[in-house]
């Protein structure tokens, strides 16, 4: 009822739209500025008349009342030639709303409306934009042919540059990838072979450059080319592309090392998808494991705080450098523990004893440099380290060797994996490693690596003891590397003033890959070289030849269960070194725990609980 009022009083006279019209005439016969144009007798007709056509609607399940009139509610020949009833008889792009800002209350006269009337209530007015439509779509069509055409245009004329600028390199991307395929390692080696080319163009541009520069200066000024704005040198995004894939390759042999070699392989060999699937069965291998802890590390994050990772990068730089070095491969690190693999399955039988000899080798030259580098030697100045410590406290570190098998593969999810090795002999590596505190010894070789070793490598180790290790079904016997690093002194020669570049770090690595491949030499004798190290003939010179004799004695009297004989021998060695000699303490520890009286059923072995975290340092 409210709508229809308001409809009733929103009518139009007659006189009213005559009067307009009358006017549009006059104007348009004077070209008066403002001239809104006549309208057909129809439309004047229509506009005058009342406003019944409802065109209700709804808007969220509420219902919107609309009543007027429609000037298109019959077609107008020669003006309009359709009919609209209602405005939901357009799209809603052919139409456009106009309504007033300020809807007034008051009648004309100044009364006001209509009692029972609300301020609900608007009139509006829908336009037909139909024709405008039409026309920007007749525009937007025509402009979309154009681009098209201007792309075929630009893709004729860069058809040609695109062979060659697009397609070879791609070519060189794809057998790139190939290779890294079959094998993800050869990606450290490819970015090598990329950067002595890159040098080598370097070069023969200079030489070229200084060739050409005094031969070349009268021409240039003549022909004014001296004067030319220099040429850019960037190169291509194809060969950025490129050189980026190889980059690529070496972030995951970096990232995943050996373990995880076939976990990219397979996964690159799916050529039909781009899942990944790095939950990839393992396989099993045949290795030594080595395990190196960082002692009294805990103690060592607490004090440092955020520089403890420039200390555990110091450390590990050593570690894995020297492992690589002698055909290791350093595999995990878990803040104190690092953990290195020596793969024997690949190697042949012959020189099985070759890399055994070298893992013993090669923590017997991380001990060494731990204690002789300036860096780390540094750390026992701090003042935090000195209180916790003592004043004498320096970087320590043990080693457990141990060999057996592992399964090579994925651990975690599909969010994080990291490649590893799982086995029951990576337990006992740890063990046989947690086993230094014990002993208080620095290295500790488990039989099964011994059995492989040498001779030569042999005749440095010494028997301590017969044990059973938590996961191993059988006792195993532990041979100690006696080493006095305490003996070391700190470098003192001039450091090197090198600032590291790309170049530098590819002259480091040729120089380390030669020292290496010198090292699977059959010639090359490397127990020979490690008696002539300097470092190792001093950590070596206090265990003299009677101090291993009566030694030796004493543990075949423990191994025989004549304790009170084995006690007075090793009684002797547990201060004749000029401190404590670690195995000797433990064999008399634990023989006195039964007042040096074997058991009934001793069979040469006792259980082994390493002790808690810790270190039992030298004392001189």
């Amino acid at each position: 009822e409210e709508v229809a009022q308001l409809a009733e009083l929103a009518q139009i006279s007659k006189a009213a739209v005559e009067a307009f019209q009358t006017t549009a005439e006059r104007q348009l016969k004077e070209n008066h500025f403002y001239n809104f144009g006549t309208m057909p007798a129809r439309a004047r007709e229509i506009l005058s008349s009342a406003w019944t056509a409802n065109c209700n609607t709804r808007n969220n399940n509420e219902l919107r009342v609309r009543q007027g009139l429609s000037l298109l509610e019959d077609p107008i020949e020669d003006v309009v030639g359709y009919a609209v009833q209602c405005p939901d008889g357009l799209r809603p792009q052919e139409l456009k709303l106009f309504k007033p800002v300020i809807w007034s209350q008051l009648l004309p006269g100044g009364s006001t409306i209509a009692p029972g009337l609300t301020s609900e209530s608007q009139i509006v007015f829908y336009a037909d934009v139909r024709p405008y439509v039409r026309e920007d779509a007749l525009f937007n069509a025509l402009i979309t042919c154009f681009v098209c055409f201007l792309l075929l245009i630009a893709s004729l004329q860069f058809s040609h540059d695109a062979n060659r600028l697009v397609l070879k390199p791609v070519e060189n991307m794809i057998r790139t990838i190939e290779s890294i395929r079959a094998n993800p390692l050869i990606a450290t080696e490819m970015a090598d072979e990329e950067f002595r080319a890159e040098e080598r163009k370097k070069a023969r541009k200079s030489r070229q450059q200084a060739k050409e520069h005094m031969l070349g200066l009268a021409k240039d000024i003549i022909t004014f080319k001296a004067c030319n704005a220099a040429t850019s040198n960037l190169p291509m995004e194809t060969v950025i592309l490129e050189k980026t894939i190889i980059k690529l390759g070496c972030l995951l042999a970096l990232g995943f090392g050996e373990a995880g070699a076939n976990i990219v392989s397979q996964n690159m060999m799916g050529r039909d998808s781009a899942s990944v699937n790095a939950m990839i069965p393992g396989q099993v291998v045949e290795c030594i494991i080595g395990v190196a802890r960082v002692r009294d590390f805990g103690i060592a994050t607490e004090v440092l705080n955020a520089k403890i990772m420039t200390f555990v990068n110091q450390i590990a730089e050593i570690v894995h450098g020297v492992v690589t070095e002698h055909y290791g491969a350093p595999n995990k690190n878990f803040g104190e523990v690092f953990l290195v693999i020596w793969r024997t399955e690949v190697a042949m039988d012959s020189m099985k004893a070759r890399l055994a000899d070298l893992s013993v080798i090669a923590f017997t030259k991380i001990l060494a440099a731990i204690h002789r580098s300036p860096l780390l030697a540094d750390y026992r100045g701090h003042p935090g380290l000195q209180l916790r410590l003592g004043s004498s406290c320096r970087v320590h570190m043990s080693f457990g060797l141990h060999s057996g098998w592992a399964i090579e593969g994925a651990v975690g999810s599909e969010y994080k994996i990291d490649a590893s090795y799982l086995s029951p002999n990576v337990s006992i590596a740890t063990s046989v490693e947690q086993a230094t505190m014990s002993y208080g010894v620095p290295l500790i070789v488990a039989q099964s690596v011994v059995d492989v070793c040498s001779a030569s490598i042999v005749s440095k180790c010494r028997l301590i003891d017969r044990v059973i290790i938590s996961g191993s079904q059988y006792p195993m016997e532990l041979h100690s590397i006696d080493l006095d690093y305490m003996s070391l002194g700190v470098f003192k020669g001039e450091r090197l003033r090198i600032k590291w570049s790309s170049r530098q770090r590819f002259r480091a690595r040729q120089f380390l890959e030669i020292e290496k491949a010198q090292k699977w030499d059959k010639d090359t004798n490397v127990v020979g070289h490690l008696e002539c190290d300097p470092d190792f003939i001093i950590m070596r010179r206090r265990y003299t030849v009677d101090f291993m004799q009566l030694f030796n004695m004493g543990y075949q009297n423990y191994s025989q269960g004549e304790w009170e004989v084995a006690k007075r021998m090793l009684s002797r060695t547990q201060t004749m070194l000029g401190h404590e000699d670690g195995p000797s303490v433990a064999l008399l520890r634990f023989m006195e725990s039964s007042n040096f009286v074997a058991p009934k059923k001793w069979a040469n072995m006792r259980d082994l609980h390493p002790a808690r975290p810790g270190w039992a340092s030298h004392k001189t």
